[in-house]
């Protein structure tokens, strides 16, 4: 026995060993940009392997926050984020759980053809000729209701609902006097806290990260989003970088500012995730197994 003992806690060490090694990997580039934003520009050149702060400075942050079109873009990336979300979370709980309903008429069928897209889409040209036949060119309903539901979060959400939401339950229920609509709502959805969370992340990260849809749906500068703003700054710096001499002052803000502009778009969804963390990994787990 001691043997074994030894042996597994040899491999559990190496384990261990690994994980930490993983964990550094994906870790130290976050330290390092958070670092840089609050560093000297030219302690950040001097020290290209930064774990804490050097020389430290909100200059970044400042030139950041002075630009008007940050908040504009802050603004518009909350609603969008937030409506697409709402939108999103609802269309997929109530496919998902009409789809788990075993006596739903045709419901292979409609499934066959649902698991088709996650192979095969309507491409990038007969969407945006939808989109512009409906008149949401140049709407914020353009980045709102297009792909409102996600083949993968309806079919984990309809797993979910299959392994957690026993039919003696509904029929219980139904003896009681309830309708569909009060089941779904008083006992379905109380149930379904896990898989909500985590498909509200899923869709919010996607919403928030977004930037394609707008550059393709909007003309209007007042409609982008945060990640167009951001990505306007981007590519000016890198220009600027690569115009500039390394001693040139706009050189050196340049290298800070676009870290900064990294962290702006992070930070909302590192603040989001602790208050979802519970509930994430359970519902992950549940809604993608099926007995």
């Amino acid at each position: 026995m001691s043997r074994i003992s030894k042996k597994t806690s040899g491999v559990d060490i190496v384990i261990y060993a690994l994980l930490a090694l993983t964990a550094i990997l994906f870790i130290y580039p976050f330290l390092y940009i958070i670092s840089a934003s609050f560093s000297d520009p030219a302690q950040v050149i001097a020290n290209p392997m930064l774990i804490i702060p050097v020389g430290f400075t909100l200059g970044a942050y400042k030139l950041l926050l002075s630009t008007g079109t940050i908040w504009l873009g802050y603004y518009n990336s909350i609603l969008y984020t937030v409506g697409g979300t709402a939108l999103n979370v609802t269309v997929t709980l109530l496919a998902a759980y009409a789809l788990s309903r075993q006596e739903l008429t045709g419901r292979r069928v409609i499934m066959f053809f649902i698991v088709i897209t996650l192979f095969f889409n309507g491409g990038m040209i007969p969407t945006y000729l939808i989109v512009k036949s409906l008149g949401l060119l140049d709407t914020r309903l353009a980045l709102i209701v297009t792909g409102a539901v996600t083949t993968w979060n309806l079919l984990i959400t309809k797993t979910f609902f299959e392994m957690n939401i026993p039919q003696e339950l509904r029929d219980a229920a139904e003896v009681d006097g309830a309708s569909e609509l009060t089941f779904f709502r008083k006992v379905a959805l109380p149930l379904s806290k896990p898989i909500i969370a985590v498909i509200a992340l899923f869709y919010g990260s996607g919403h928030w990260n977004a930037y394609f849809n707008a550059l393709i749906y909007l003309r209007q500068r007042d409609l982008f989003p945060l990640q167009v703003y951001l990505r306007e700054i981007l590519i000016l710096d890198q220009n600027t970088e690569m115009m500039g001499d390394v001693s040139d002052g706009r050189v050196l803000v340049a290298l800070t500012l676009k870290f900064a502009v990294m962290v702006a778009a992070i930070a909302p969804l590192l603040l989001v995730f602790p208050f979802v963390q519970r509930f994430f990994v359970k519902g992950v787990l549940i809604g993608a197994l099926k007995e």
